[in-house]
């Protein structure tokens, strides 16, 4: 009997008339590519659904990821049935946003089983809850900054204003515009280190919390080029008010 790889969908692009290629972050070996066949059709095995973004999956993968062949999938199931973020528009806003943040940052990403768990146990978290989730995309985002090398010092002391380029808090405003004012510094402040469970305790305007967004993905960017393209929180900032 073949192990079964655990795994969540990046990106999946249509190949020929029922295929699909498929970038998924495996568990035991970092980001793949696969080939899926007969994704579509009447005699299909494989529902286009399973690939759908952050959908969590298990499979046996056959042949190996080279250079000029791809691994395939089969015996494919899924590992985790999601509850309500498919029905609830503000969580799909977040998983929309959330898929299109991974797969600008993990794009040549090795295995890293921390970071896989974080991701799953995130989502899983933010399917079952029914509210005090509004914090959540804030804290996904700093929280992947952490694996990826440069989440923000947590320095802070009232007066200070954080140095998105140094990723502190720092006495003087700086002579370039990367910096978050005061108060966005002192919001900022409030987050780090805290727990998914204390993010409702966590006041925020609406506006508030737009304008901080801004200001994580802008740090985002400074020290993660690829996310240049990232759109999706625009919609986020109009269901998250």
């Amino acid at each position: 009997m073949l192990d079964k790889t655990r795994g969540f969908v990046l990106q999946s692009i249509r190949y020929g008339d029922t295929s699909l290629i498929v970038k998924v972050y495996t568990l035991n070996e970092g980001l793949q590519t696969y080939m899926v066949k007969g994704v579509t059709g009447k005699a299909s095995q494989n529902r286009i659904a399973f690939f759908q973004p952050l959908t969590f999956l298990s499979f046996v993968q056959t042949g190996k990821n080279r250079q000029g062949s791809m691994a395939y999938m089969k015996d494919l199931e899924l590992d985790y049935v999601y509850q309500s973020v498919p029905t609830n528009m503000n969580k799909s806003a977040i998983l929309m946003y959330l898929s299109e943040l991974l797969a600008h940052t993990l794009t040549q990403q090795e295995r890293n089983e921390s970071l896989y768990q974080f991701v799953h146990q995130s989502m899983v978290w933010l399917d079952l809850v029914d509210s005090g989730y509004a914090n959540f995309p804030l804290y996904f985002t700093l929280e992947l900054s952490r694996f990826l090398g440069f989440y923000p010092q947590a320095n802070y002391q009232q007066g200070l204003v954080f140095d998105m380029m140094e990723g502190q808090f720092v006495a003087s405003v700086p002579l370039h515009s990367y910096y978050l004012d005061e108060r966005q510094s002192f919001m900022l402040s409030q987050l780090l280190n805290r727990g998914v469970d204390d993010l409702h305790t966590v006041a925020l305007s609406g506006l508030e919390r737009n304008a901080l967004l801004d200001g994580v993905i802008t740090f985002m960017r400074l020290h993660a080029p690829v996310l240049k393209g990232l759109q999706s929180h625009e919609v986020l900032k109009t269901v998250l008010r």
